[in-house]
């Protein structure tokens, strides 16, 4: 029987770290609920050892030290590993795997060989302990600040917020319309889609085909336009709130960092008798947010829960699990039934075509329906990890890849990126043919990018060029009535649902200043706090004219 009083604390606690940190870590995109596997399996490997090393060496203490030392050997491999593939990179060295392999399974032996040896192992028990204690609550203070931010919002931050955005004065001016005169409005979010004299200049592409195809069926291209901020949601929230993200009061701004529950428009439109539709993205910062419906892939929360989940994909490659991926190139078609992890990083990209495809495959379904619509569709591409190969074919795994994603040689970069936009352009065509076609009422469809593509930012030492590629976005609008007077080239987000409650619903929004910032990442912001939001204008020449100044 085992003697609680004797069994260590420190190995369980290094087991469920690892995990928790991961967590923290990801936790903008990853839902716990795909964690929990992840804690199972390895609390459960963590007493196995203890267990077995008790039943050899009859010591508490002794087995606890051996089965911290395994953990920790485990779950910082491939950690260790990035690092040193990193630094080997940058002084243009050949990183062999096989080296820290080797030094690992020294330190495993000689440290073995002195915790055997110790006479008073209980002196490193309570150091241990009280090193994974503290490690411990890092991650799960970090985890419960999220959770507990979310769901605070000061009811005096809300109305200044209401204020700024001007609602006293524009909520009088809403009319009471009838339904039948109220739009569909689809805003459909392409994310990192480049703008295309961008796409010309620094990735040798001619998109003009599909810009031509656009205005040909209506609509009107803003050739000039830019985000507002350098990430997905600072960008959305601010579309979505028709006011610059980094105004929010404190609280607001904490509480919608990382979701878009913030969401003036939703609230706006719903207020008027429109239903809200929001498409399954697979990324919990857009997921998270007001719906009526919500719509998936039949089946994919099923198939989610099959083979290595994405989290359980990314924490894989932060150990020693790594070395079973190092087997150099496979082919595609070739993996084998029991690989595992290749299989399910396979899957992973065959659920987020499947995200995409049934999104663009179900935009038409309410376009005849007598009441009105508000459509959200955050369309995750072609933002990496590529998933369609030239000519629209799936990609599979077939490479050393980081995290779960699908990457190419960077020289191929540029090349691939280009066969996700041709992919995305047909797919958005046949889907705006079928809403035109099957619609009976008014029609707005908004198609945005929520920022470019970051292969050319660096965050930690940015420049014009890579700020300047980040924030030239792609930004086509439609409107039924082709009543375009008062869009214009430079329009950015934080502007578009002005222009659009003015023109549909007789609101007279001000229309504000255009500004990009830049700003670090919000993973790499702590929880309660706010960046810097740096000028683009000031500090990178990135400046725009201000919209009264076009006729």
């Amino acid at each position: 029987m085992i003697n609680r009083h004797k069994l260590p604390l420190h190995p369980f606690l290094f087991s469920i770290y690892p995990v928790l940190y991961m967590y923290a870590q990801n936790i903008v995109y990853i839902r716990f609920a795909d964690t929990l596997r992840a804690c199972g399996i390895s609390l459960a490997l963590g007493f196995f050892f203890l267990l077995s090393l008790q039943v050899i060496l009859r010591d508490w203490r002794k087995s606890g030290l051996l089965t911290s030392l395994i953990l920790v050997l485990f779950y910082t491999f491939g950690h260790v590993t990035i690092a040193l593939e990193r630094f080997a990179l940058q002084l243009n060295w050949a990183f062999q795997l096989s080296w820290l392999t080797a030094l690992w399974a020294l330190f495993f032996l000689v440290i073995s060989y002195l915790i055997l040896q110790s006479r008073h192992p209980g002196r490193y028990e309570h150091f241990l302990n009280l090193t994974s204690g503290v490690l411990f609550l890092f991650p799960l203070l970090s985890i419960l600040t999220a959770q507990i931010s979310t769901a605070r919002v000061s009811p005096s931050d809300l109305q200044k917020l209401a204020q700024l955005r001007g609602e006293e004065l524009i909520g009088s001016t809403l009319g009471d319309p009838r339904p039948v005169d109220l739009p569909d409005i689809y805003y459909i979010i392409f994310d990192g889609y480049v703008r295309d004299d961008k796409l010309e200049h620094f990735y040798n592409y001619d998109n003009t085909s599909f810009l031509h195809a656009l205005e040909q069926r209506g609509f009107y291209i803003s050739h000039k336009s830019r985000s507002n901020y350098m990430n997905t949601n600072y960008s959305l929230n601010t579309s979505l709130n028709l006011l610059y993200v980094h105004e929010f009061p404190k609280s607001i701004f904490l509480n919608s960092k990382y979701n878009l529950r913030t969401n003036h428009v939703s609230d706006t439109l719903r207020a008027l008798g429109y239903r809200i539709v929001v498409y399954d993205s697979g990324s919990n910062d857009t997921n998270l947010q007001y719906a009526d419906i919500f719509i998936s892939p039949v089946g994919v929360r099923a198939e989610e829960t099959k083979g290595v989940n994405p989290f359980e994909q990314i924490l894989l490659r932060s150990t020693m699990a790594l070395l079973l991926l190092e087997r150099g190139p496979i082919e595609p078609g070739t993996e084998q039934a029991s690989d595992i992890l290749t299989a399910s990083v396979n899957a992973e990209l065959r659920l987020r075509r499947e995200r995409i495809e049934h999104a663009f495959d179900h935009l038409p379904d309410y376009a005849r329906d007598e009441r009105p619509h508000f459509l959200f569709a955050h369309i995750y591409l072609p933002h990496i990890p590529f998933l369609y190969g030239p000519g629209g074919e799936p990609l599979q795994y077939h490479q050393n890849l980081a995290l779960y994603w699908f990457e190419v040689a960077p020289g191929n970069y540029e090349e691939y990126y280009v066969y996700q936009l041709e992919a995305l352009n047909r797919m958005t065509l046949s889907t705006i043919d079928a809403i035109l076609e099957r619609s009976t009422k008014p029609v707005v469809i908004v198609l945005q990018s929520d920022h470019g593509d970051e292969k050319f930012l660096d965050r930690d030492h940015p420049t014009a060029q890579g700020v300047d590629l980040r924030s030239a976005i792609f930004n086509a609008i439609y409107y039924s009535d082709e009543s375009y007077e008062s869009l214009y080239p430079t329009l950015t987000p934080v502007n578009t649902f002005r222009l659009i409650f003015n023109h549909w619903f007789d609101a007279q929004y001000p229309l504000l200043a255009d500004r990009v910032f830049f700003h670090e990442h919000p993973l790499s912001t702590s929880r309660n706090a706010i960046p810097d939001f740096i000028d683009g204008c000031v500090h990178f020449d990135i400046c725009l004219p201000d919209p009264q100044d076009y006729p």
